[in-house]
């Protein structure tokens, strides 16, 4: 049974696959080769190395230290255990591990998680994401390599979102409109547009105190694994961007952009870059959140920090 919402206020972690913050060069970096509104209209200019941290009426972005002071190029497995482990798992590790959790160290998140703690401290938790049938095959085989909020959904024992939940409008699939699960999986979920899917996580959030959703495409453009066109990716996250920034309660809800490490902004490689990651805070904490968040260890204990001072604002 699902908690009742207890806090006044929502929040929500978009959590995107592989974006940093580059280079003001359009044959490299996608923000500059493609009019995002959300950079444009909402921030008043695109992001790049020598111009963060950015203000607008609402929130700011800003970079965050994705290599934790290890060389190499930050990785997806020890990145995203740092952030919604809320431990330097790239510490713990010795250096940077992807693009699964190294196994020495996911056992940290079977004690302690982003959706583990938020459930256990009583919260309304949502994790949007769905998954296709393909993905509960593989399931019933245990593995021990999965992404990392895979694990953290086994860890919490949360059920996971199926398509049956996409077509309540109870979820949403991992590229946003359900493009791919109808192309490439043959699934008769309906295709919405970015602004559906945008109104969908604006309902879903208010109705929890903590709602996580997660995109990976960017990264998969990155390593030139995207077999459609890159300006798809781009129109599709920015709409749906935009319209959750442009519908938001910003004086009562919190909304966080995070990613795990550099990739999208500079397509000129295959590569992860050493780039810092894209971080926006918008919304009600903006300002609490880009004075604590300088790396990806420090996201998961101040939203734990924010559904406590949501809780008390309630009462």
């Amino acid at each position: 049974m699902t908690p009742t919402k207890k806090c006044k206020g929502s929040i929500a972690l978009f959590f995107i696959d592989g974006v940093g913050i580059g280079e003001n060069d359009p044959t490299k970096n996608p923000f500059f080769s493609y009019p995002f509104k959300i950079f444009n209209e909402i921030f008043e200019t695109t992001p790049w190395l020598g111009n963060v941290p950015l203000l607008c009426e609402h929130g700011e972005l800003f970079p965050v230290d994705a290599a934790h002071g290890f060389p190499g190029y930050p990785q997806s497995g020890t990145g995203q255990l740092s952030i919604f482990g809320g431990f330097d798992a790239i510490k713990a590790f010795g250096g940077h591990f992807g693009p699964y959790a190294p196994l020495s160290v996911v056992e940290n998140i079977y004690k302690s998680n982003l959706f583990m703690d938020t459930t256990k401290k009583g919260y309304a938790f949502k994790f949007i994401n769905a998954y296709p049938r393909p993905f509960f095959n593989h399931l019933r085989k245990k593995p021990k390599r999965l992404n990392v909020t895979a694990h953290c959904m086994l860890s919490s024992a949360i059920p996971f979102n199926k398509s049956r939940e996409v077509y309540d409008k109870q979820a949403l699939t991992p590229e946003i409109t359900n493009y791919r699960w109808r192309g490439k999986l043959g699934s008769k979920v309906p295709e919405i547009s970015p602004e559906e899917a945008g109104k969908r996580f604006l309902r879903i959030m208010h109705k929890n105190d903590l709602s996580v959703f997660e995109y990976y495409l960017t990264d998969y453009a990155g390593h030139r694994r995207y077999d459609g066109k890159i300006e798809e990716i781009c129109e599709i996250l920015d709409r749906f961007l935009f319209y959750i920034m442009k519908n938001f309660d910003f004086e009562n809800d919190t909304l966080m952009v995070c990613s795990d490490h550099g990739n999208f902004e500079d397509i000129s490689v295959k590569t992860h870059t050493k780039n810092p990651s894209l971080f926006i805070a918008y919304g009600k904490y903006a300002g609490l959140i880009k004075s604590k968040v300088d790396n990806l260890s420090k996201i998961m204990p101040v939203i734990l920090e924010l559904l406590k001072k949501n809780e008390k604002s309630l009462t």
